[in-house]
């Protein structure tokens, strides 16, 4: 089937766009709620059971470098319509496991796919648009993108009541298969002529001696741990809710982070995306400090553990946007590589970090909550060493 005719920005439809950047992100937030229902089908304890959030994230970082790659050599097109099909695969492979380990295979085998949903995706934005252009883009998708997590939880808690989790993964495969069909039908070819093999080891050495890009990885990395860290983690922490239980949850949060990035076009065009990030970074550290005192007065406050981070997630909103937007302005004549590499550091360090997360004990939300806030002082010092950098 050949590709849709491309709107005046030689862009796909904005819609499509938005659908493919929320489709991992949905992917890996449905399955939250399900978690106590998949530790008792398997007979694993909540630390177990979240190896499902974590594999996701290795699987992503290790199909962001293939993907990346397949982007410059093959085309963003079939990088893209590859990935999905390979996603549909792995989630095929998950839902029928007969053993734990196999289930996590398919899981990481569907993050692998999935993982063109965000370099590919990103990589199309960049052939078409740069600098400030480019960023305005971001910060308006991260206005719908906000409640995209919040669409996982709510949907798999409605799923997951009725079928489980094996209903989680069927509605994923759902998912997945539209979004595929639908690139058959839409999605261009945006590889322009300036692209041009590089080699990747050398590329590599040329990006890790980028001390800004290095931080700004750590940064991206750090903000999306706490975000997902905190999808896995709330359905123990909170416990059951009434009505849509941790649904209700991921409405607030999205709507915390939509006036995030609202406020993001709210601020006077001299702000720059450095003090827009810091910004941000200052309403994270707010957000994870009101848990940690929430916490030193109830040990066990349920949902209000939850609630006393939503300035988290309104500082993610503002940052999130002002990190990817600038970040490889200096890459543009190898744009998928680039952005592969990019993707794979920041996506292994978060799924280091969940890793680490899970060995924390799920009995008391004080030692998260602790790890939370050394990780939000920290992406402050990283953001300072950036700036420092920069300048």
């Amino acid at each position: 089937m050949s590709p849709a005719r491309c709107p005046r920005d030689g862009l796909p439809p904005r819609g499509l766009i938005i659908a493919l950047l929320a489709l991992p992100q949905i992917a890996e937030t449905i399955l939250a709620p399900a978690l106590p229902d998949l530790a008792r089908h398997w007979r694993v304890d909540a630390g177990t059971a979240q190896s499902v959030m974590g594999v996701f994230f290795l699987g992503f970082a290790v199909g962001v470098l293939l993907w990346g790659h397949l982007a410059d050599a093959w085309g963003r097109r079939p990088a893209l319509l590859g990935g999905l099909a390979t996603g549909l695969a792995g989630t095929l492979a998950a839902l029928l496991a007969t053993r734990y380990e196999l289930l996590l295979l398919g899981r990481f085998i569907q993050a692998l796919g999935l993982a063109t949903c965000s370099v590919t995706t990103q990589t199309l934005l960049r052939d078409r648009l740069s600098g400030a252009p480019l960023t305005r883009y971001f910060v308006t998708l991260g206005a719908v993108l906000a409640w995209s997590p919040a669409l996982g939880p709510l949907a798999g808690q409605l799923v997951s009541d009725r079928q489980g989790y094996p209903g989680v993964l069927m509605a994923i495969a759902l998912a997945v298969g539209l979004a595929l069909l639908a690139g058959c039908a839409l999605l261009p070819e945006t590889r322009g002529e300036s692209a041009r093999p590089v080699a990747l080891p050398a590329l590599a050495r040329r990006m890790l001696g980028d001390r800004s890009l290095r931080c700004a990885a750590l940064q991206v990395a750090g903000l999306n741990l706490l975000v997902f860290s905190f999808y896995s983690a709330g359905p123990f922490m909170t416990g059951p809710l009434p009505g849509l239980g941790f649904g209700w949850i991921g409405l607030a949060v999205a709507l915390a982070g939509s006036l995030g990035a609202l406020f993001n076009r709210r601020l006077p065009t001299g702000a720059g995306p450095a003090r827009r990030v810091a910004y941000g970074l200052r309403c994270v550290l707010a957000g994870v400090a009101a848990q940690a005192i929430v916490i030193l007065f109830d040990p066990a406050p349920g949902p209000l553990w939850a609630l006393a981070a939503l300035p988290l997630f309104a500082g993610y909103g503002l940052a999130i946007p002002n990190l990817l937007g600038p970040a490889l302005t200096h890459y543009g004549h190898c744009l998928g590589r680039a952005g592969a590499l990019f993707g794979v550091a920041y996506y292994s360090l978060l799924g280091l970090g969940l890793a680490a997360t899970s060995w924390l004990p799920f009995d008391s939300p004080r030692p998260l909550s602790l790890a939370w806030l050394a990780v939000a002082v920290a992406l402050l010092a990283a953001h300072r060493a950036q700036r420092r950098e920069q300048r």
